[in-house]
């Protein structure tokens, strides 16, 4: 039984560009993808992805039954992505990994004790792969 896709909302006040862009790539990886729909109901907490060259941040509050997207950090998060804007798009495209990004200097990843996987559970929501591709 195909599960629906966990909806995608914007908190009030949320009217940035990047809001819009995170909500945009959510919708559309859960419309095409089963496997996402269900990563999406199983992710938990709250991250808040900060595009540095642009100064704007958003929180993602993951909280099974929906998603929703805040502008700004409003309250504490379990993790937080900081780069440049074209990084930060690239991770939601699925096309980088968090870690590597990290490693490589072109992202700040930071995860509170206790919740150290929480950046790789969403990159596993955002990651290309070949076999939930073949669908398409």
């Amino acid at each position: 039984m195909a599960m629906d896709p966990v909806p995608v909302r914007l908190a009030p006040g949320a009217e940035s560009g990047l809001a819009h862009i995170v909500q945009q790539f959510l919708e559309q990886d859960q419309a095409q993808f089963e496997g996402k729909r269900r990563r999406a109901a199983r992710l938990r907490g709250r991250i808040a992805m900060t595009a540095a060259d642009h100064g704007a941040t958003v929180t993602l509050e993951f909280k099974g039954d929906e998603i929703a997207i805040h502008d700004g950090m409003p309250g504490p998060v379990d993790a937080s992505i900081t780069g440049p804007h074209e990084a930060l798009v690239r991770l939601l495209q699925g096309r980088a990994h968090p870690l590597l990004e990290h490693l490589r200097g072109r992202l700040r990843v930071r995860s509170r004790p206790g919740r150290l996987l929480f950046p790789l559970r969403l990159h596993r929501l955002m990651k290309l792969s070949g076999g939930e591709h073949a669908g398409r």
